[in-house]
């Protein structure tokens, strides 16, 4: 589709940071920072990162964007618990993408060809002690089979390599990877563009994997049409409201250079394995170029963007195969603190026997999900608070875990064995079935009282004995045994049941 009215700024990084500043979810450094010390900073607390002087070219850069759910919930417009909710919806929205000129597009405002291309002018760093070199961790790559036309989205780390160009990890089974492969079979380069400086909204489009149009997926994830200019050197379409845009190619060598180590979404580091390279045909980017930084594993998982945004789209995928079998959640959580994908709480409404183990054995087939957690709804899946309460009252060892053995370990998963197998487990942690009703089984709630005002004061209340004893009276004739305790209660606690017994008052009508 061809560009008409598009806006080219709504979506743009530099105008969400301003709104993260606006919630409290971004610090904002002012002071002079190298790009040696960059990561320390980030990881020092759970909030976003907006540095305005970077490294010798005094870049300005922002990191952990989609670090926290509430970020991710700021993006799509909504409230936290009401995010997947809002995800789901707009999945069922399918939008396209438009084209727009070179002319149109902010991110081609300056372009960089020929020898003007030097990658030591961008800010590569050291994410990580160990990692293998500095990296640009925040690529977004956007590739088109040239065999089947096929669009793809993905989520790409980019090593430094020279002044022209770079390695990405292309080891991993992705769609990316098959592309590639076979563009290597054929004895042709893939041709690729990378997008850096996005949306986080762009960052959950590039996470999913669906057999669709993924440029698409783009313009679905933010609600409306994405802009989308064609590269200058490759033909590529990219976002033509992102920040920057490296253009360029993987070669058709094949995998001959080794990459990483790197420090992964599990906490550890991922091995060195063999990769592409990737040679930089142009570098476009807006004339006040916003870089940006991902944050991806540190001593703090759940602040990283990639436990967020993986728990955000296994969320998803959780409903989905929750309904399928006939199961509505109430709430669903991809606890971050584990990437995001491999412990999840659910929260279902009480049903027949059985059920919470129901929702665990279909949760099990997803690959990426190990450790299942059920509650009741009268639990906040939100609150680890909560939840530790349920595990601790509600959850008994022999009764209530299931074990599963056997499965396909998810990638790079520390715990599989030799065969490259896995063991997953299900916590059901609702109340037990066919518990009589009791005092003891109910959880203590702070009173609410949704009637007038009686009184002004306890002084008010006593002066007015008779009145007190004719609302128990009533209170007696009713079936419910909790209005009655409370009304005892009242009384006893402002001594009117005490005043009786000593003969101070007579019940109404004088008996």
């Amino acid at each position: 589709m061809l560009s008409r009215n598009v806006d080219l700024d709504k979506f743009r990084l530099r105008n969400f940071i301003e709104k993260l500043i606006e919630i409290g979810e971004m610090e904002v450094h002012e002071e002079p920072i190298s790009l040696a010390g960059l990561s320390t900073v980030i990881e020092s607390s759970p909030k976003a990162k907006y540095f305005k002087r970077v490294g010798a070219e005094q870049y300005e850069m922002v990191a952990a964007v989609s670090g926290s759910r509430k970020r991710l919930a700021a993006a799509f417009g909504t409230d936290e618990r009401n995010v997947i909710q809002e995800y789901a919806r707009r999945m069922n929205d399918p939008q396209p993408v438009v084209e727009v000129p070179s002319s149109q597009a902010p991110v081609h405002q300056l372009v960089l060809r020929g020898d003007d291309i030097d990658l030591t002018k961008l800010p590569f760093h050291l994410q990580h002690e160990l990692d293998g070199a500095p990296y640009i961790s925040s690529g977004i790559d956007y590739t088109v089979d040239p065999a089947t036309g096929r669009t793809n989205v993905g989520c790409r780390r980019l090593m430094f390599r020279d002044r022209k160009t770079m390695r990405a990890n292309l080891s991993q089974p992705s769609d990316l990877k098959k592309s590639y492969i076979a563009c290597v079979e054929r004895g042709e380069k893939l041709p690729a563009s990378f997008a850096i400086g996005s949306h986080p909204l762009d960052y959950l489009a590039a996470g999913l994997r669906l057999p669709r149009d993924e440029f698409g997926l783009v313009a679905t994830l933010r609600g409306e049409p994405v802009p989308m200019v064609r590269g200058l050197t490759n033909g590529v379409l990219a976002p033509a409201d992102a920040e920057m845009i490296i253009e360029g190619y993987f070669d058709e060598l094949g995998y001959r250079e080794q990459e990483g180590p790197y420090g992964e979404f599990y906490g550890f580091y991922g091995p060195v394995h063999m990769d592409p390279v990737f040679h930089v045909t142009a570098i476009c980017m807006r004339k006040d170029m916003l870089h940006q930084t991902v944050f991806h594993s540190g001593g703090h998982l759940a602040w990283t963007e990639s436990g967020n945004l993986g728990g955000l789209n296994a969320e998803l995928q959780i409903w989905k195969v929750l309904r399928v079998t006939g199961i509505e959640p109430t709430a669903v959580l991809a606890v971050p603190g584990s990437n995001g994908r491999q412990h999840v709480r659910v929260a279902l409404k009480r049903g027949q026997p059985g059920q919470a183990r129901y929702a665990i054995s279909a949760l099990h087939a997803i690959p990426r999900v190990k450790h299942v957690f059920i509650v009741d709804d009268d639990v906040d899946v939100f609150d680890d608070e909560q939840m530790e309460w349920a595990m601790s009252t509600r959850f008994r060892a022999s009764r209530d875990i299931v074990i599963a053995t056997g499965y396909p370990g998810f990638y790079m998963d520390p715990t599989v064995d030799q065969d490259g197998l896995t063991d997953k487990a299900g916590f059901d942690l609702t109340a037990p079935y066919g518990v009589p009703d009791t005092i003891e089984t109910r959880r203590p709630r702070a009173p609410r009282f949704n009637g007038t005002k009686r009184f002004d004061s306890v002084r008010a209340a006593l002066a007015s004995g008779p009145m007190f004893f004719s609302q128990l009276m009533d209170a007696l004739g009713s079936s419910d045994g909790r209005e009655i305790a409370l009304e005892l209660h009242a009384l006893h606690e402002q001594g009117v049941l005490k005043r009786l017994r000593d003969g101070e008052w007579a019940l109404k009508d004088g008996s």
